[in-house]
């Protein structure tokens, strides 16, 4: 068919007529059908009608409607009396006569596409469980008839002949050649958004795939394609809006009441899931609105999060939160910064347990404990954070006491060596040697550091401290060997045999105590 204009002329009475008769009302809200007159009823037909079916009224009698395609449930005297009073508004009437049977005989293609779409959306559903493929399915051929048939009743020339002719015989100044050209640009538009209703009711009540059932009739007609592109786009414009209200609304209460932020992003999730769903269903996964949608919810939520956890520091709340907004995120910057701070707030949480150690500088005794937690827990969440606390050293970063000493005599002091990588770009971890002639021996620790500056002391990596005890065991035992005095060696020894071992008894006490004190709460 022809193309059709894609803007939406702006015609306020016309968008007032319209709105009433979308989705399955097309039909079930018409004029003519709800007071059984034919579309060319005079005035005295319609005074005598009104008259006889208030009578009726009067007396208990729903009022009889007669014609064919009789609405399946009587309406009531006040729908009736209704739509006798919406029959004076003359764009009214002539809309309602274009989408009603004009008796032309059983021929007519106007009639023809009435009874078929009539018949579509007010019998069995298109998108009824255990349907057969779409393109297989018997009933959506019909609805693909029914809609090609307006599809063609509204490319030519006789429903607009009809149109033109009806206005001069209702002779209203209301009522215009220009009002009849106005429908000619607004009607192949209004059939196309009767099925999008349709379809974004489905995707809100059942699932992407009755969306599609829904597009596909579109898809497969003579429509312009571009007009169903444009009109598929306005579709999901309200839904945009209620995602895009409740986002603003929750970024409000983040940044003005953040201890309120957790139900809020919950609220936010909530509000949203139905509207981001039909958009998904109508647009794609894929598309760039949808992709747009998600992440302004995404990212909505990782400021519900992040608030509340700057404010309360409880972590566990927040981390709930972060996943969902991981879940919805699609960029990859957005992807990005909630994995940032799913990091940082996870680091906090495992942090906090051994804070203490951190602020006094013991970095590696703090290492030690949340090693031992692990080895203790079975909160498989709480291994993973630990997890992920110990491979990035920049999580358990203790403030500077004071520069680490960098210089030798003859070869033998200190010097940072190495460059592990860290996630903070342009910054590496240094371990801070004891060297013997310029090569470094003993690690004894290692700091944050970048080209110019020195951030802070974090634990030595599992490899240094292995190396670390290998020589100082190798010392030890080379001095015994070397000495006289084996037995005092011996002794020696097992002081720090001991040592070692009250060590660990303690770092398992401690984290015995941690999972109790856990299970307690």
């Amino acid at each position: 068919m022809t193309s059709q204009s894609l803007v939406r002329p702006k015609d306020r009475e016309l968008d007032e007529v319209l709105q009433d008769l979308t989705g399955a009302r097309l039909y079930r809200n018409n004029v003519f059908r709800l007071t059984g007159l034919p579309v060319t009823a005079s005035a005295t037909q319609i005074r005598r009608r009104r008259e006889e079916a208030a009578l009726m009224a009067r007396l208990g009698t729903p009022p009889a409607t007669s014609g064919e395609l009789p609405l399946d449930r009587k309406p009531d005297w006040d729908t009736v009396d209704a739509a006798f009073e919406s029959m004076r508004n003359p764009v009214l009437r002539l809309v309602h006569e274009l989408f009603w049977l004009w008796d032309a005989g059983e021929d007519d293609d106007h009639d023809y596409a009435v009874r078929r779409h009539c018949a579509v959306l007010e019998g069995p559903s298109l998108i009824e469980p255990g349907r057969p493929d779409v393109s297989d399915d018997p009933r959506a051929q019909q609805w693909l008839v029914a809609v090609e048939a307006w599809a063609k009743v509204l490319d030519g020339d006789q429903i607009w002949e009809r149109a033109r002719e009806r206005a001069k015989t209702i002779d209203d100044p209301r009522l215009s050649t220009g009002t009849v050209r106005r429908l000619r640009d607004r009607l192949p538009r209004h059939l196309v958004d009767v099925h999008l209703v349709l379809a974004a009711k489905a995707a809100e009540d059942v699932d992407a795939d009755a969306t599609d059932r829904h597009l596909w009739v579109l898809d497969e007609s003579s429509f312009d394609d571009d007009l169903i592109e444009t009109a598929v786009r306005d579709a999901v414009r309200p839904a945009e809006d209620r995602v895009r209200a409740a986002c603003e609304a929750a970024d409000r209460v983040a940044e003005t009441e953040p201890l309120k932020a957790i139900a809020a992003g919950h609220t936010l999730l909530e509000q949203t899931g139905t509207p981001l769903r039909t958009i998904a269903a109508m647009l794609g996964a894929d598309d760039p609105i949808t992709k747009a949608s998600h992440d302004q919810v995404a990212t909505s939520v990782n400021l519900c999060a992040v608030a509340h956890d700057n404010e309360t520091e409880l972590g566990s709340p927040a981390m709930s939160l972060l996943l969902r907004a991981r879940e919805l995120a699609t960029e990859t910057t957005t992807i990005e910064l909630i994995e940032k701070n799913q990091t940082v707030i996870s680091s906090g949480l495992v942090r906090r347990k051994v804070n203490d150690l951190v602020e006094k500088g013991k970095v590696n005794k703090a290492a030690d404990r949340l090693r031992a937690l692990r080895r203790h827990t079975g909160d498989e969440d709480l291994r993973e954070r630990i997890d992920a606390a110990l491979e990035n050293p920049t999580s358990l970063t203790a403030p500077l006491k004071g520069l680490p000493f960098r210089g030798s005599y003859f070869g033998w002091g200190a010097y940072l060596w190495g460059r592990r990588a860290t996630p903070d770009r342009g910054k590496w971890v240094a371990i801070h040697y004891f060297t013997i002639f310029f090569f470094p021996v003993i690690p004894m620790a290692a700091y944050l550091r970048d080209e110019t500056y020195i951030y802070g002391k974090v634990p030595l990596s599992m490899a240094a401290r292995w190396w670390r005890l290998v020589v100082l065991v190798l010392a030890v035992v080379y001095s015994a060997l070397m000495a006289p005095d084996g037995a005092r060696n011996l002794v020696l020894l097992a002081v720090v045999a001991v040592f070692l071992g009250w060590r660990r008894y303690r770092l398992n006490k401690w984290a015995r105590q941690q999972v109790n004190r856990e299970g307690v709460e």
